[in-house]
């Protein structure tokens, strides 16, 4: 047997060894999967991030008596592969996780989404706001809200995510946010979630500058047509060209961009052609990587597992085009201590001044505004409890790597299936590289 990878260090330094019992029959735990690469079995573990190399499957259930007899199997079973038969894994996870955000927790909130607006120019036909009023800040919820930030915020650098709505419709807003930030002497990084349609030089500039920039995520939904169809836009104007422009703009002041192509079945033909535009027309493609997102219509539907292996088959040519990839696969074997902004602890301000644990901003997760604080804090505290996971995802060996309470408003219909799928790619991809990084080692010079 040979370790091929060793334990996530984070959780190495609060999850013990595991203790063996002689009088009890051990099993392959929930969260170890098998994967056969090469003719080679391996076993991986989803919630410790450990890889091992078998000389041959294991034969369960096994005697705690047997297990002292032999170093591999002993190896196993301190490492969580190996569990007592019966053992409610589930339970021991969300009590992991508990431990681990409370590692993690810092005094005060370290992360803010910001909306300031929920305007839009686009009418994206899939829009979750579809409804929503399109309020915008005013200049008393601008300030209240920088008092707020100050108020609540962690010690040292903070984390700003803009958000809308159409966040650049707010230009004027984010401007004024950060300079009185800054005139507060407030440390802080952003990123951004937009469509890039109103993103001219003289904002990049601003993004790189005072904004403090980091990262965008740009939303396009496919080739030209498509494109057009589904944006919407109030006004078009060779917008598509010109977001493609604008990704250039960003990648040549060195922020990162993620491109997220949302799909469902009427585009995802389209997509190579998207690809292909996209290859023709984005200048430094080692700044940008490329995901496609099937829908959360389609996610939350009967066909969903069906669209989800269509969008996977699509990433070599993701990574054929020259762009990065961050769909599936080159996943690090890292555990995540948290999925997702509301996991973390971050607060989402709308654009009246409403406080909400969710992006979202689904009513079961208001909890306050910035001007009273925290009003309903059994609301703020139940929404992503780690110990809430939905009954179907109790035995789900994924858990680790999936949203771990049970508010979330996003899920999959076939999440397990769509999460073996994925494995099996990033297994295949990681242990790929692996052996061309081993490959080109052994080929070099000895000096």
């Amino acid at each position: 047997m040979k370790e091929l990878s060793k334990p996530d260090q984070v959780l190495k330094k609060i999850l013990p060894v595991q203790k063996l019992r002689e009088d009890a029959n051990y099993v392959l735990s929930q969260f170890a999967l098998s994967y056969v690469f090469e003719g080679k079995q391996l076993l991986y573990h989803t919630m410790t991030r450990q890889l091992w190399e078998l000389e041959r499957p294991l034969e369960q259930p096994i005697a705690g008596a047997d297990i002292t007899q032999n170093p591999d199997l002993t190896a196993l079973m301190e490492g969580y592969f190996l569990v007592p038969e019966g053992k409610d894994e589930c339970a021991f996870y969300e009590g992991t996780s508990r431990m681990l955000r409370i590692f993690h927790k810092s005094k005060g909130i370290q992360g803010y989404t910001i909306l300031p607006t929920f305007a839009c120019n686009a009418r994206c036909v899939y829009c979750y706001e579809e409804g929503m009023k399109q309020v915008t800040m005013t200049p008393e919820i601008v300030e209240q809200t920088v008092q707020y930030i100050l108020q609540t915020k962690a010690e040292g650098k903070i984390e700003i995510g803009w958000f809308g709505g159409e966040p650049l419709m707010g230009e004027s807003i984010i401007d004024r946010i950060c300079e009185r930030l800054q005139e507060e002497g407030v440390e802080y990084t952003s990123t951004m979630i937009t469509n890039a349609s109103l993103l001219t030089d003289a904002v990049a500039d601003k993004m790189a500058g005072p904004w403090k920039i980091r990262s965008v995520q740009v939303s396009m939904d496919g080739a030209e047509r498509d494109y057009i169809a589904r944006k919407q836009y109030l006004r078009y104007h060779e917008t598509y060209q010109g977001v493609m422009d604008a990704i250039n703009r960003l990648a040549a002041r060195n922020i990162s961009v993620s491109i997220r192509c949302n799909v469902d079945e009427e585009n995802l033909a389209g997509v190579p052609e998207f690809l292909s535009d996209l290859s023709k027309n984005i200048t430094d493609k080692q700044k940008v990587h490329v995901y496609i997102a099937p829908l959360n219509a389609v996610r939350m539907g009967e066909n969903d597992l069906a669209l989800w292996e269509k969008a996977m088959e699509l990433e070599e040519q993701i990574l054929e085009a020259g762009f990065r990839s961050a769909s599936y696969s080159g996943r690090g074997l890292k555990l995540r201590i948290h999925h997702c902004m509301a996991d973390k602890g971050s607060v989402v301000i709308a654009p009246d001044g409403s406080l909400y644990s969710c992006e979202h901003c689904p009513k079961d997760a208001l909890f306050g505004d910035i001007f009273h604080g925290v009003t309903d804090e059994a609301t703020k505290e139940s929404f992503c409890r780690a110990d809430k996971t939905r009954e179907k995802c109790r035995k789900c060996p994924f858990l680790p790597d999936c949203t771990s309470f049970a508010n979330c408003p996003v899920y999959d219909t076939h999440c397990r299936e769509k999460r073996q799928m994925q494995f099996e790619k990033s297994m295949e991809r990681m242990l790929k590289n692996k052996k061309e990084e081993t490959s080109a080692e052994e080929e070099q010079p000895v000096c």
